[in-house]
C-alpha cells in the first residue's frame, strides 16, 4: 500500500477485520420477497446499490446469504471497485463476497477503504483469469487495511458512515431534481 498512516494507525490483514460468510441457499429456499443483489445492482466505486426482489430475478442457481451490515465485495472484475455495506439482509450472486466485520461499526470504513485506488491496485496484483478476471477470497483476505487506534475508532467509523449516508441522500436528491425537471418540461410542452 502507498498510504501514509496517521500516528497510531496500523496495518491489519483483512482476515482479522472481516469474516467470509458462506451460507449458500438453493433458489427454491429463497423467499420471493428477499432482496437479491447481483453485480449489476452495485454501482462501480460509489458504495451504492439498488437490488431487486428474488422473485423478480428468476434465480436458477445457489446464492449467498448476507445480513444487514455485511460488506459485499465484487470479486469479479475488481477494478470496478464494487463494494457496499448491506442495509438489510438478502442474498447475492456468487460474484459478490459477503464479509462480516469483526467490529460491526467498522463496516462503512472498511468498504470505503476497499473501494480506494491503493487497495484496488493491491487487489489487481492478485487477480487471475483473462476473460473473467477475479480475485479469490483467500487471496483477498491476505491484503491489509489501515485501522485507527482504539481512541479514534468511534469518530472515524461515524465519519465513514456519514459519508456513505450523505452520498446516498445526494443521489436521491439528484434523482428528485431530474424527475422535477422532466415533469416541468412536460408541463411546458403541454403533455400534462
Amino acid at each position: 500500500m502507498t498510504w501514509d498512516l496517521p500516528a497510531g494507525w496500523r496495518w491489519t490483514p483483512l482476515r482479522e477485520l472481516l469474516l467470509p460468510v458462506r451460507t449458500q441457499l438453493p433458489p427454491e429456499r429463497i423467499d420471493a420477497d428477499t432482496l437479491y443483489l447481483g453485480l449489476e445492482h452495485v454501482q462501480a466505486g460509489t458504495g451504492e446499490y439498488t437490488g431487486t426482489r428474488a422473485g423478480d430475478a428468476h434465480l436458477r442457481s445457489p446464492k449467498l446469504a448476507f445480513e444487514a451490515g455485511d460488506v459485499l465485495y465484487g470479486k469479479l472484475r475488481p477494478n470496478l471497485r464494487k463494494c457496499v455495506v448491506a442495509r438489510s439482509a438478502g442474498v447475492c450472486s456468487i460474484d459478490l463476497v459477503p464479509l462480516r466485520p469483526v467490529e460491526p461499526d467498522a463496516a462503512h470504513l472498511l468498504a470505503l477503504q476497499m473501494r480506494s485506488d491503493p487497495f484496488t491496485a493491491d487487489v489487481l496484483r492478485l487477480v487471475g483469469g483473462v476473460n473473467l478476471p477475479r480475485v479469490t477470497v483467500r487471496d483477498l483476505l491476505t491484503l491489509a487495511l489501515p485501522v485507527p487506534p482504539a481512541a479514534d475508532r468511534d469518530r472515524v467509523h461515524a465519519v465513514a458512515q456519514a459519508a456513505t449516508t450523505l452520498r446516498r441522500r445526494y443521489r436521491e436528491v439528484e434523482q428528485t431534481v431530474l424527475d422535477l425537471e422532466g415533469y416541468a418540461a412536460e408541463v411546458v410542452l403541454g403533455l400534462r
